[in-house]
Order: C-alpha cells, then structure tokens, then sequence
C-alpha cells in the first residue's frame, strides 16, 4: 500500500485544486479516506463522489484537508509518472535477457505492470500481480488488459515462466473474469515446448472462457476476447540461456496451413468476430500471402503484437492507389529500408505504385547485425543496420552520392523517449525527451548526416509516407 501518495507537479490556475491551496509539490496523499496509489488509482477514486474530501501533504511534512464539489470530474492537477512494476520471472524465451550488451539502461527494463497491461496493452504474465493487486483490476475495471498465457498447463508453464509457484494461470485468469474483467491473450510458441497438445489444450480452455456467452459457467462475466499465436523470438545472444528451437520456414508453413481452417472455424462459432488470431510472422516465415480482411479482429485487437499490421497495410494501399494523391510519388526516386519479412511484401506494393505514378520507388531488405539474422522484424533494426545497407545500395550503384532522393526507414525503429514507456519510469532511471533516435542511440539526424542524403521515417502507410517525404 503506498502511504506517500502521489507527487503534484502541476496545478491548472482557478481549478478545484487552486481554490482549495494545492500548489506543486504538495503530495496528493487520500481522497475520500482512501490512499492514492497511483495515477490511475486517482482517476478512480476522484470520479466516484459529487463532493470529494482530499487529504494531501505540502513539503514542510504539515497536513493539510480539503473538500470540492468536483461532480465526479478532476480537480485540475498533474500527477508525476509512476514508477513501473519490475518482472522478477525468468521466461525462457524472455527476449529482454536476448538482448545484446551495450545499450542504454533503460531497453533492458522488464516490466510486469499490469496498469501498462491496461493503458497500452503490454502483455502481463500476470506473475508479480498478487490477489490484492487483481482485486484492484477488478474494482478500478482495468479492462481489458492482455495477459501472456503461454501455456495452460501447470508443468509447461513453470518450465516457461521459471516459477514454481506460476503454474496455475488459469486460477488469476478466472478470479479476473469472475470480476467482469475481460481479457486479450498470446502464446509465444516455442516448438517441442508448448505447441502440440499443450497449444491444443491452451486453446480449448481459452476457448471455454471467450467473452460475451449467453449461457453456461461463464455467461455474464468477464471474457477472453481473443488469442493470439506468434512464433518465438531468438536472437543471436542467448549465452547461458536454455535451449530453445526456433520457428524455421518448413514449421512455420506447416503451422499456419494446420490453424488457418481453425482460426475460420472458430470465427463462425464466435459471430463472425475472429477469435483465435495468428501473427503476421507465420506467413512471412513460411513465404505465404497474409489472409484477406475478414481473417483478422473487426477492430485490429492485437495489432501492436503482429497480428494483420501487413494486411492492414495492404487494404490502405488498395484505396491509396486509386486516388489522386498516390501522383504526388510522381518522379521521386527513393529507397525504403525495412526489415526481411515486410521487405517482398513492400517491393510488390512499390511496384504498384512505380507503375501508376511513373515513380522510382524500391524496397531492400536489411539483416540484422546487432541481434543476428533470425530477427527480422523492422522494429528492431539498428542505427547501425540501416547505415550500413544503405551504403551497400550506394555502392550497388557506383558510389553515386545522387543515386536517391531520400531514404526512408522504419518508423517502428524509432524511438522519441528513453525511458521505458511515455508514462512510466523506474526507480533511479532518467526519462528526457531527444531527437528521434534508434535502439543503438543513433539519431535520424545523424543517420542523413552521414548518408548525405535526406532519411526520413515510413509513418503507417503511404500516405504518411508522403507527407513525410513533402519537404524533401
């Protein structure tokens, strides 16, 4: 329980808070006889009375009270970040304990904070949370959040999660849906670990507990919503980490003809709202085209873990093609980097566009040095990486320092924060806003100082690419 309450480093001029003399640096210590946990814990607490009594603290140690007639609204302060929840598991496949040496600090934070499960949909194993913390999901109705499955049974996951006393997922599973907390899922599979009849098993007692059933055990409560598969993550540096095999071509191929007819399956069972959702990297590992529109969730749920980003990006260039604004290419003669596994996809879609517009744009794969070649994924190349295959491409063309108009990079290798997350911090760790910079702190401007030529980033689609490429 925090007993210190939450740090004010803002109070908005005239609002409730001014009028009461809560000034920055005062500490916001209950509200309603209740601590303030946290940032969220605030908002809850501060929305569930017409009249609310404060209690906080100014520097000198004095207690001060205060009571406004806030509706159920704020009361005109600005909180300072949360420290973030550490995860103190051991994950086999953990790839913050694959990463390579010589980073800044704040890449190899492990979070395990339910709260970022619920803001921003970082997956939680749900490990670090204990009865008291789920009970608070439920009565603050964080929901939904995303919880790392992995596997549902007992043995596999602690072999997975390197704790004997995890094992038993599904029992904080069911406390939260008992609560009316609704829930997205993932497995990492790993095969020869948790595929086979312990994925087969994951799925059916997922299934059992989907959302929004009219009958049964679990009508009326809380639902998984979806469950996603992504092939595990390897990179080069697993030194003194267990023995993990990787998804190759053949296994990846071989897993996406067996669940596809499943993943239909299950969306006809579901009222037409897909259910069981396969990442992208399945398709791209195998050398298969992504399925159409209708495969993937209504609302793009679990987007951010993989799932439909290249099909979402195809059906926008379907419809940019036919517009006016796809001539605004007309002309350019631009390379776009990007990692192996989005890079055939992209030279087709460029091809489109080269013929419509009488532009020059291409595509290049880019390998990645700084976590190994298995990684393939645009989203965590290096400054590094990027530098050195556009200067393979300059040299493929006789060293010309006109050979392109610009060079266009990942947006997803970009990071504007060097703190863990855009709200939370770790204790001790410093955030600052910075030029726009790659997982190797390289900055965008020295990458196109040291090309010689303009680099700008890819936005979602073309048509943020093109406006990012207007000035240039």
């Amino acid at each position: 329980m925090n007993k210190n309450g939450v740090l004010i480093i803002s109070v908005e001029p005239g609002s409730l808070a001014d009028q009461t003399g809560i000034q920055p640096g005062d500490r916001l210590l209950e509200i309603n006889g209740e601590p303030v946990l946290d940032q969220l814990n605030y908002q809850f607490l501060i929305s569930q009375r017409d009249v609310t009594k404060l209690v906080f603290q100014i520097p000198d140690g004095h207690i001060r009270k205060g009571k406004v007639e806030n509706g159920g609204d704020g009361i005109g302060v600005d909180l300072a970040q949360d420290k973030v929840k550490v995860c103190r598991q051991n994950c086999v496949f953990c790839f913050i304990l694959q990463m390579p040496k010589g980073f800044r600090k704040s890449l190899y934070l492990k979070d395990e904070d339910i709260r970022l499960s619920f803001l921003y949909g970082h997956f939680s194993t749900l490990s670090s949370s204990d009865d008291a913390e789920l009970d608070r999901v439920i009565r603050e109705r964080l929901s939904p959040i995303h919880v790392s499955v992995h596997a549902t049974d007992p043995e596999v996951r602690v072999k997975i999660v390197g704790n004997k006393k995890e094992g038993d997922i599904l029992r904080k599973v069911d406390r939260l849906l008992e609560g009316g907390v609704d829930m997205h899922t993932q497995v990492v599979v790993a095969p020869g670990l948790n595929d086979d009849w312990v994925w087969e098993k994951t799925v059916r007692e997922l299934w059992e507990r989907r959302a929004y059933q009219t009958e049964g055990p679990w009508a009326g409560k809380g639902g998984i919503l979806s469950l996603s598969c992504v092939p595990v993550g390897l990179t080069a540096h697993r030194e003194g980490l267990p023995e993990i095999t990787g998804v190759g071509s053949g296994y990846a191929h071989a897993w996406a003809q067996r669940w596809t007819p499943v993943v239909r399956k299950f969306t006809k069972a579901n009222g037409g709202e897909p259910w069981l959702l396969l990442a992208d990297e399945w398709f791209t590992r195998a050398g298969l085209d992504v399925p159409g529109r209708n495969f993937y969730s209504s609302s793009w749920s679990q987007l951010e873990n993989g799932v439909g980003m290249i099909r979402r990006f195809l059906e926008h260039t379907r419809g940019f093609l036919k517009r006016p604004m796809a001539m605004g290419f007309a002309g350019r003669k631009v390379l776009l980097l990007t990692g192996a596994s989005f890079a055939p996809v992209l030279n087709d879609t460029l091809a489109q566009l080269n013929r419509r517009a009488g532009s020059h744009l291409r595509a290049a794969a880019v390998q990645n040095f700084s976590f190994g070649e298995t990684v393939t994924v645009a989203g965590l190349l290096c400054g590094k990486d990027l530098k050195y295959a556009a200067e393979v491409d300059r040299k493929a063309h006789n060293n010309d320092p006109h050979w392109v108009d610009a060079i266009v990079i990942p947006s997803a290798a970009l990071r504007i924060d060097t703190g863990p997350t855009d709200q939370y911090t770790v204790p001790g760790a410093e955030r600052s806003q910075v030029p726009p910079m790659f997982l190797d702190d390289m900055t965008l401007a020295e990458l196109s100082r040291d090309l010689g030529v303009p680099v700008v980033p890819s936005g979602e689609n073309l048509a943020q690419l093109l406006g990012n490429l207007q000035p240039y």
